[in-house]
């Protein structure tokens, strides 16, 4: 049976901010919301036009996790660490997420594989997303 991954699930405080940022961002669209009574928890599902998505959950009572400045140090909590997403054009893809709120963690540079430049920048609640350009005619 195959495997494709569907979406990620991000905790957070302002859910109508977060989920314009990742429309705007990523053009993903609003797929359906949802709410938990006894929980009193609330969720907005996003999709892209390739199937993945973002899901936002919020909840009065949840408390934000730690805020690292690095990549590297942003794993010395267990947990979710970062969505990284393929772009074509990881300049203008990495400006533009800027513009919509986003901070720079790290700019536009070579990554750990000879093929691949990778930026990370902090969504407006610090949430890291990785940004990854393959160099043309290169599998990954």
């Amino acid at each position: 049976m195959p495997t494709v991954f569907n979406h990620v699930g991000l905790s957070v405080s302002d859910i109508e901010r977060e989920a314009a940022f990742y429309r705007d961002a990523f053009g993903l669209t609003e797929e359906f919301r949802f709410r938990i009574e006894d929980d009193a928890l609330d969720a907005i599902v996003l999709r892209s036009e390739d199937g993945w998505g973002v899901e936002l959950l919020s909840r009065p009572d949840s408390a934000p996790r730690s805020r690292y400045s690095s990549p590297n140090a942003n794993v010395a909590t267990q947990g979710f660490g970062h969505l990284c997403l393929r772009v074509d054009d990881i300049h203008t893809v990495h400006a533009r997420l800027l513009e919509l709120g986003a901070t720079t963690i790290s700019a536009p540079g070579p990554g750990p594989h000879p093929a691949v430049t990778f930026s990370y920048v902090a969504d407006p609640e610090g949430h890291f997303v990785e940004l990854l350009q393959v160099a043309d005619g290169a599998t990954l």
